[in-house]
């Protein structure tokens, strides 16, 4: 659970992991968002629950493996 808090604040938040602004309620920034393959976005949009903290960090290391 404290995962998903972490993640729950983190969507709250307008800092992306890049360091560049992002939206409230957005995973990233647009730049990052769509650096990402449609599949990586798509996965995006699941439940905190169901499935979005392995999404998020399928995509935090993509990302990161693109830097």
């Amino acid at each position: 659970m404290r995962t998903g808090m972490l993640l729950l604040r983190e969507l709250q938040g307008e800092i992306c992991q890049c360091g560049s602004h992002k939206f409230q309620r957005q995973t990233f920034c647009w730049e990052c968002y769509h650096r990402l393959p449609k599949t990586m976005q798509n996965a995006l949009y699941k439940r905190l629950s169901d499935g979005y903290e392995g999404a998020y960090m399928t995509a935090l290391q993509f990302l990161r493996g693109a830097q």
